[in-house]
């Protein structure tokens, strides 16, 4: 942080309130000690001010008004001192909680945002914009906030080109508090005063953030350097939600590629994984579960038969093959670290609430929730199914069956909310 504020802030304020110290001090205090030496000392010792000459006097009587003043000065400058820590202060303050901000933020379009309005509030800027390179050769205006967003907005430049342009390609800061009339007037803006930071990852420049034209002042090198450290941290923030995307893209292709492969598989089971997580979902919603929970439920959902994958079409019709698909897709799901969660709710997702359920024949609340809510799920989609291996129920009868044996196949609570879930939706209809 003491890179951010830099030493030259802090030596500015040393000096002056030094300065300020000598003027209020030091040369009244000279002067009034030399006065009474050479001659008020004397006139006391010999017993006679009025010999005291007049000119004297009036020494003195500046002395102490010099001291007055110095006084009042010193008092001022310690004044604008406090203010400008407190201001400083304030700064520093809002640029932490803005990078706490900044990491808590991991969608791209939210942090982009985050960043440009948090530079543009910190720095007192008319229009804040941050822009991203869209080739090797040209930059956009991702998101532009303030005065002129509206003409900025989606707007492209080369490299090399205005401002923001030159940042990008020096990788240096660039202020400006003098601008040239012209600049500007081909996007439809007015500018007079500038200052860009390039965002910079890896010694590489990723974008740049532009201010233009600071509120009722000038650009300052503080505000440069307070605009440089907060750029470092969205260089770095961006970089990482740009990799967490990467990585939950190719986390919904992975998941696509495995559901296809349960589809294509067996033909009963077509679209079964996607109708279970559907089921799953309204009755963990209606029993309040958290954000979290039901993330995890949906992926346990969608795998929740993907041990079926290791056991050939012409075995799955023996019980013993069966029962073994529980077993079997937790040990495929244990090992990726990105689904190591789900994968006891696939264990256990046909444990029956009474015990005699498969593979360990826990019970109860021994069976996770999250197991207890696929069973339910799972069971409804077999018995409706009309792939299903079983005779085809109506969802009516289907709901009355699972009714019929809760508390013995099924937690009685998670009957309940499925009840009265479903009977929230058109699903009934379809």
């Amino acid at each position: 942080m003491d890179d951010t504020v830099g030493s030259p802030f802090f030596e500015s304020i040393r000096r002056n309130i030094k300065v300020s110290y000598f003027v209020a001090s030091i040369i009244p205090l000279g002067l009034l000690v030399y006065l009474s030496v050479k001659y008020i000392l004397p006139l006391v010792t010999g017993g006679d001010l009025s010999a005291l000459p007049l000119h004297i006097g009036i020494l003195l009587f500046l002395a102490v008004v010099l001291s007055v003043l110095g006084l009042s000065l010193s008092v001022q400058t310690t004044n604008k001192s406090i203010f400008a820590l407190q201001t400083l202060h304030r700064k520093l303050n809002s640029l932490l909680e803005i990078t706490k901000q900044f990491r808590e933020t991991p969608y791209l379009d939210l942090l982009l945002e985050n960043i440009i309005r948090s530079a543009t509030d910190l720095i007192y800027a008319e229009t804040g914009s941050l822009l991203l390179f869209k080739d090797e050769e040209h930059l956009v205006y991702k998101v532009v906030t303030g005065k002129d967003a509206e003409i900025l907005k989606d707007r492209t430049i080369k490299v090399g080109s205005g401002f923001a342009g030159q940042v990008a390609k020096t990788a240096r800061p660039l202020l400006i508090n003098k601008v040239d009339e012209n600049s500007g007037r081909e996007m439809g803006i007015v500018i007079n005063s500038a200052l860009c930071v390039p965002l910079i990852y890896s010694k590489k420049v990723i974008g740049v953030i532009e201010l233009l034209n600071k509120k009722g002042d000038v650009f300052t090198r503080e505000d440069e350097r307070l605009l440089h450290s907060l750029a470092d941290q969205a260089a770095i923030s961006i970089s990482q939600s740009r990799e967490l995307e990467t990585r939950q893209s190719d986390l919904i292709h992975i998941t696509e590629i495995l559901i296809s492969a349960q589809d294509g598989y067996s033909k009963i089971k077509k679209g079964h994984a996607r109708r279970v997580a559907r089921y799953a979902n309204l009755i963990a919603r209606k029993m309040g579960l958290g954000e979290d929970f039901m993330k995890t439920l949906y992926y346990a959902c969608l795998f929740h038969d993907i041990g079926f994958l290791r056991i050939p079409v012409e075995e799955q019709g023996q019980r013993e093959r069966i029962f073994q698909h529980p077993r079997l897709g937790y040990e495929m799901i244990k090992p990726i670290s990105l689904w190591s969660d789900v994968a006891e709710w696939i264990l256990y997702h046909h444990e029956r609430y009474d015990g005699r359920g498969y593979p360990s024949g826990k019970k109860g609340e021994e069976i996770p929730l999250g197991s207890r809510i696929i069973f339910v799920a799972d069971t409804f989609d077999v018995l409706t199914s009309k792939r299903s291996y079983k005779d085809t129920l109506s969802f009516e009868m289907a709901i009355a069956e699972i009714e019929a044996n809760s508390g013995s196949q099924f937690d009685p609570e998670v009957v309940n909310a499925f009840k009265s879930s479903i009977s929230e939706t058109d699903i009934m209809t379809e």
